[in-house]
């Protein structure tokens, strides 16, 4: 209105050779995963959970990235590859993390655990798992408010 004109800065890095194009693919993923990481110990404290989104708010942002280009969109789906890559490694029963946890624990043992344990873990796991599905899914139809 007062003639101000904000934009973002953007960046552009070319890479000259193969090998830095590998190195900046290499450097943004890793950047990316440790956001990942940042973002879950944050969450609930510096980080509301109302934050969350789910599927509608994935194909939202996808749709977004595609009507930026098809660049922008593959480098989105890279980015979500490699954050539900993070997220299926944490330690919850019934994820990858979790058989891994189970593994060690094994390793370490030299027998498996208790199979009622591992059950009951695996069934506390299935309904933090469903409960999280349903959270972001009413914050995505609107059922929880946002409240950002």
């Amino acid at each position: 209105e007062r003639g101000f004109n904000f934009r973002p800065i953007e960046r552009m890095r070319r890479a000259t050779s193969f090998r830095q194009q590998v190195e900046y693919g290499w450097d943004t993923t890793i950047e990316s995963l440790t956001m990942v990481y940042r973002f879950l110990q944050k969450l609930g404290t510096q980080i509301p959970l109302t934050a969350l989104g789910g599927p509608v708010t994935i194909a939202q942002a996808a749709g977004y990235s595609a009507y930026e280009g098809p660049g922008k969109l593959l480098i989105f789906l890279t980015m979500l590859s490699a954050n539900l890559a993070v997220i299926n490694f944490l330690p919850i029963p019934l994820l990858d993390g979790g058989h891994m946890v189970f593994l060690a624990y094994e390793g370490l043992r030299g027998r498996p655990a208790n199979e009622r344990f591992v059950v009951a873990l695996h069934t506390i796991g299935f309904a933090f798992i469903v409960s999280l599905m349903l959270f972001v899914l009413a914050l995505d139809f609107g059922l929880i408010p946002r409240n950002l």
